[in-house]
């Protein structure tokens, strides 16, 4: 046994990511969900009020829908549905149910690597991934705790390759969960036929399985996808809102897609060139009959489309550091391979230890520091409450995605919310006539924006706001409030 396998080792790292994974649980609640959640929480919100719908944004105003598929919502709907009808509330069970899903994840990821590289004792599996998390994918790990779906999508990809990959034929009962996992694939994210990708790779090269059988459990899946998107289909305006506006949105120019492509690359470099020895070592080793090239070939997929969010308007390096992520198995073969023989080196024993203490030591500190922001958020939030719910229950109001979860839990009715606007506006010479009327007919008794409008490419939205608007002043008014209320200028 060589000493990275010793018991402090391992302790060390289970610690490491209990603290991690709080310390994203806490620094979710402290950020919130965002509009990343908030829009689909807001769908769950009019499915329980017996309404189904996007925006279609010609004959409402813009209330908030979320770009993708409603699965997210359907979760924010059944915790509603249980009881929990507190709004407020339900952002909080939302955000922990977030991180869950990522620390299942981290947990998976590790049993996979395990599975294509079984001559990897786990504590050093268990080690390096703990590390990769500490230390990369802050764009990815900022997207999971505001629960964009990737990470769901991931983890019943993996749910489904365990259930698929055996050392038998996979039986009826691991078949049938596998169509279940990807019929509830389906609704979160219109990238959910990569899932499907995985599953019809592991299905067609399963050894297990003869050409009929092949057939018939493709296009039983096949045909469970169908279904699932007839469901989707079915929501009022999700079709036009999350395929086809946002198909219409134009791609970035050359010389920003250059820039966030190499940016992404510069703030990963040392994952990325891992990864590039990898594909050194091992190319001239793939073959369809082993997990490894299965795989690697789901995880390259994955990053492609991953990326290609990237180079249309909105993109960023997160898009890249979500389809870097899958590829953690991989980096954790090549540190492995590069570091083995110095696993019984006592000073190399002593390095691991002392980056896993003081990685631990600093995420206990943000912890603790944030315990001290949320109680302050908390405190603010419900001064924010109480104010508005005296002062302007049930008025009309356009919000932003940071401001929905106060403003729906003071009672305020909400017309438009700000990113669902910024969706349609994406649009080439997208008519924003039904809005700019709005606001010159002060269909809206209240703006209550964390930000401003200054990324609409329409300006004339802000101008003609700026224009009807002031921003709203009062004694009583909560700090937590100020410069965030714009109400009706008088004539």
């Amino acid at each position: 046994m060589h000493l990275l396998e010793k018991k402090s080792i391992k302790n060390l790292s289970i610690t490491l990511m209990v603290i991690y994974f709080l310390h994203l649980l806490l620094m979710s609640l402290v950020k919130g969900g965002r509009w990343d959640l908030n829009e689909q929480i807001a769908f769950g919100q009019r499915l329980f009020e017996g309404v189904a719908s996007y925006a279609n944004g010609q004959t409402d105003l813009f209330f908030p829908s979320s770009p993708y598929f409603p699965g997210v919502g359907y979760l924010s709907y059944i915790f509603s549905a249980l009881g929990l009808e507190s709004v407020y509330v339900n952002e909080i069970l939302m955000l922990i149910t977030a991180v869950l899903i990522g620390a299942i994840y981290f947990i998976l990821l590790q049993r996979l690597t395990l599975k294509i590289y079984p001559n990897i004792s786990k504590t050093v599996v268990l080690s390096i991934t703990a590390i990769l998390f500490a230390t990369h994918f802050k764009n990815y790990i900022g997207y999971m705790i505001e629960f964009k779906p990737d990470t769901i999508l991931l983890v019943f990809g993996l749910l489904s390759l365990f259930l698929l990959e055996k050392e038998n034929k996979p039986n009826f009962t691991s078949l049938l969960v596998v169509g279940l996992l990807l019929f509830l694939t389906t609704f979160f994210k219109q990238s959910f036929f990569i899932i499907y990708f995985l599953v019809y790779t592991l299905i067609l090269f399963n050894r297990y399985f003869n050409i009929k059988e092949k057939i018939v459990i493709l296009l039983a899946y096949s045909s469970g996808g169908l279904i699932a998107l007839y469901l989707i289909f079915r929501i009022d305006n999700l079709y036009y809102f999350t395929i086809q506006t946002l198909g219409q949105h134009p791609m970035l120019d050359i010389k920003p897609i250059i820039y966030l492509l190499g940016i992404s690359f510069i703030y990963n470099i040392i994952f990325c060139l891992l990864l590039l020895y990898f594909l050194y070592k091992r190319y001239n080793k793939f073959s369809l009959e082993s997990l490894e090239t299965k795989y690697f070939a789901f995880a390259l997929v994955w990053f492609i489309f991953s990326s290609l969010s990237t180079v249309k308007i909105g993109g960023n390096n997160g898009n890249v550091q979500v389809g870097l992520v899958v590829f953690v198995p991989f980096v954790v073969f090549v540190l492995n391979e590069l570091f083995k023989n110095f696993y019984n080196q006592k000073y190399f024993y002593s390095f691991v230890v002392s980056i896993l203490f003081i990685f631990t030591l600093g995420y206990s500190l943000k912890f603790v520091k944030n315990i001290n922001f949320y109680v302050s958020k908390v405190n603010d939030d419900f001064k924010s409450i109480q104010y508005l719910s005296q002062r302007f229950n049930s008025k009309n109001v356009f919000v932003d995605g940071n401001t929905y979860i106060v403003a729906k839990s003071s009672g305020l009715n909400i017309l438009t919310e700000a990113e669902t606007v910024g969706h349609f506006n994406g649009i080439p010479n997208y008519d924003m006539s039904r809005l700019k009327n709005a606001i010159d007919n002060k269909e809206y008794d209240l703006f209550f924006l964390a930000g401003d409008l200054a990324y609409y490419k329409d300006k004339g939205i802000k101008k003609k706001i700026d224009q009807n608007y002031k921003i709203h002043t009062s004694k009583y008014l909560p700090s937590h409030l100020q410069n965030k209320l714009y109400v009706k200028k008088e004539k």
